[in-house]
């Protein structure tokens, strides 16, 4: 589906309302995501992506049998788009102030100095560099993930592009077995329930491809015994659910607004279900994947 900038738009408008009316996230971080979401929304509608020749894509079958189609290391991404928005986005940090201001600031100042490349950040995060990102932990204490979330929604525009590209390369089929992305192999960030039949698709967390998976499974470890497979509700949440599994304590949230007048848009969804979260955890299961946001 080609992407339609000003339906986006107001989409991600609707969506900063709601935001704003959770008292669980701050003011100052709506308005920080406002203004991100709305720079990569700019971006996404301009980003310039080149894919890898079909040869160097994994064959129908291996796709078939759970393989992604491109590994995470070498996806596509336009790095002028990126490196530029990286540049807007340590502004729009340093402007805001506080911890992240701060962190955004060291940052910055890596990158003027050449001690880090925006090139090498990029590559460094594609290949989930655990060693590198910890390093920064311990230079940014105050805000430990402001290096991550700077990564990510710099690449954010163009991967996404680069995946709707890629749609068109996988080969036709029904719902896969494993519940990875067929596009980057990554883990959901959130599952959607669809028409009437209640058809599950996830949300990558990493490309953001929608795409179909079981409807009972865990989308993390495979599990099929329905005894280990459970879900709860919270009455202050409509719309949303979490699924759980006993057997890897893992746990999705999963959109299901078939009932209600909300259109979704998973990466504040994620967000604006952060109650569930807390619940979650409260009961001893953990989430396999980061918020869209990279905390």
């Amino acid at each position: 589906m080609q992407f339609n900038k000003d339906k986006a738009g107001r989409t991600l408008d609707t969506k900063i309302s709601q935001l704003r009316g959770k008292s669980y996230i701050s003011a100052e971080l709506v308005d920080l995501l406002d203004k991100v979401a709305h720079l990569q929304l700019e971006a996404r509608a301009t980003a310039k992506v080149v894919l890898p020749p079909d040869a160097e894509l994994a064959p129908a079958q291996a796709v078939l049998q759970g393989v992604p189609l491109v590994a995470r290391e070498c996806f596509p991404y336009d790095p002028a788009q990126a490196a530029d928005l990286l540049g807007q986005l340590i502004g729009l940090l340093e402007a805001a102030g506080g911890p992240l201001g701060q962190a955004a600031k060291t940052v910055g100042k890596a990158l003027t100095s050449g001690e880090m490349t925006p090139e090498e950040l990029f590559r460094r995060y594609l290949s989930e560099d655990i060693t590198f990102f910890a390093s920064w932990v311990e230079r940014t204490p105050g805000a430990p993930k402001a290096l991550p979330f700077l990564a990510l929604a710099s690449l954010g525009p163009s991967i996404e592009a680069a995946a709707e590209q890629l749609v068109g390369k996988l080969p036709p089929t029904k719902t896969p077995q494993v519940g990875s992305c067929p596009i980057c192999g990554s883990l959901p960030l959130i599952s959607l329930l669809k028409e009437k039949e209640g058809f599950r698709h996830a949300s990558c967390s990493f490309c953001r491809h929608d795409y179909r998976i079981r409807r009972i499974a865990c989308p993390v470890c495979g599990e099929e015994d329905q005894k280990k497979l459970t879900f709860f509700t919270v009455d202050e949440e409509p719309g949303f659910r979490v699924d759980v599994c006993e057997s890897c304590k893992t746990y999705i949230k999963t959109i299901d607004f078939r009932a209600l007048d909300r259109i979704p848009l998973p990466v504040f969804d994620d967000l604006d279900s952060l109650a569930l979260d807390y619940v979650a955890a409260g009961q001893g299961y953990r989430r396999a994947t980061l918020s869209a946001w990279g905390f």
